[in-house]
């Protein structure tokens, strides 16, 4: 009887070989692309959930913004708005101050506060002066522009937000309601022959900058410079309107869980 062929026995053994090396090979291939994905993925997927955290946030001052304009505008007597903070943070700050003074006023009408939301990084989300503001750092853009209207007249919305040094954070959702405390009409006829000026210090002077910068450079009796005192000067010519109106509002602010 013929002996088994030795070699068709080595080809059988490579065979079970090759399949173990190419389990190995496939087992190490899935378990390295788990570990990219945990340790690459994760981190960028986090990185988006903060980014969508503070876009919401983003969208919720822009209906308070248009909330607390009800209160300006028409007088209504509150409006309530509904954040989700999603970890981030909720403070009412006093740092900010916006005063207007002409010869042809009663008196210099002063306001000051700001709400401010700090979310991923060194992202903020800022309502202040009717304006809302995304800032990055000490730079940053205005996402809805203050109430403003420039003409043969000027109306000047002056607003001021306070109420007790209060802030909200955690994963909770806060409502912020807004009451009017103030809410009065100051009005240079032209009776007087000098200028009206805005006087602005923030720390969002560059962002307040380029708007008003961006107002100067339609209207003609607009004039903006920085320095000498306050962060920013704002100054509307008297001799190019015919009345300014100040819209004075002042709103106290309060967080509700």
């Amino acid at each position: 009887m013929r002996p088994p062929d030795s070699d068709a026995g080595l080809l059988s053994d490579d065979r079970g070989v090759s399949e173990t090396i190419g389990f190995v090979l496939v087992f190490a291939l899935i378990t390295s692309t788990i570990a990219v994905t945990f340790t690459v993925g994760l981190g960028g997927l986090e990185d988006a959930q903060l980014a969508e955290r503070d876009n919401n946030v983003e969208r919720a001052f822009d209906v308070l913004h248009d909330n607390l304009n009800d209160v300006s505008r028409d007088g209504v007597p509150s409006r309530a708005t509904e954040i989700s903070l999603g970890g981030g943070e909720l403070r009412l700050e006093q740092e900010s101050t916006f005063r207007l003074n002409g010869s042809g006023l009663s008196r210099p009408v002063t306001e000051t506060g700001s709400l401010v939301y700090r979310g991923a990084g060194d992202t903020r989300i800022v309502y202040e002066n009717g304006a809302v503001f995304r800032m990055d750092g000490d730079d940053g853009v205005m996402i809805e522009a203050p109430d403003l209207l420039v003409g043969d007249t000027v109306v000047y919305s002056l607003y001021g937000v306070g109420g007790p040094a209060q802030s909200a954070g955690g994963e909770r959702t806060v409502l912020v309601v807004g009451q009017r405390a103030t809410r009065e009409t100051a009005v240079d006829d032209r009776t007087a022959t000098g200028n009206v000026t805005l006087s602005i210090n923030s720390t969002r002077a560059s962002a307040w900058r380029r708007y008003y910068e961006d107002l100067a450079s339609e209207h003609d009796q607009v004039y903006v410079s920085t320095g000498g005192g306050p962060d920013l000067t704002v100054t509307f010519d008297a001799d190019r309107y015919d009345r300014f109106v100040v819209q004075r509002t002042v709103t106290r602010i309060e967080f509700v869980d």
